[in-house]
C-alpha cells in the first residue's frame, strides 16, 4: 500500500520528541488514516502500523530520517511529505 503522509505545521509543533507513538511523522499518519490506525511506531528505520485486520511495515526514506534527527534534537524543522511504501509483516524490533 502506497501512502503520501503530510507532516503539517500543526503535527510539527503538537508531536513529541523522541516519542515513537506520538511524534510529529506518527501524528500525520493517524490524522491521514483517521480513525483505520489502532497503533503506529517511528523509528528511523522503519514504521509499524497496526489496523484493525493488518500488521503494515514500510521502511523509512531518508527525508524521515533526516527529519527525525532534527525533530529529535530540537532543531528547526519544515512541513513535509513523506511517500511511504507499506508491506505486510512484523517488525522485529
Amino acid at each position: 500500500m502506497k501512502k503520501i503522509i503530510s507532516i503539517t505545521n500543526k503535527n510539527i509543533q503538537q508531536g513529541e520528541k523522541a516519542n515513537p507513538q506520538d511524534c510529529a511523522i506518527a501524528r500525520a499518519i493517524k490524522n491521514e488514516m483517521n480513525r483505520k490506525v489502532k497503533s503506529v511506531s517511528v523509528l528511523p528505520s522503519h514504521i509499524t502500523l497496526e489496523t484493525k485486520d493488518k500488521h503494515l511495515i514500510a521502511e523509512m526514506p531518508k527525508e524521515g530520517v533526516d527529519f527525525i534527527k532534527r525533530f529529535d534534537r530540537g532543531l528547526a524543522v519544515a512541513a513535509f511529505e513523506l511517500k511511504l511504501n507499506f508491506k505486510e509483516g512484523y517488525s522485529l524490533v
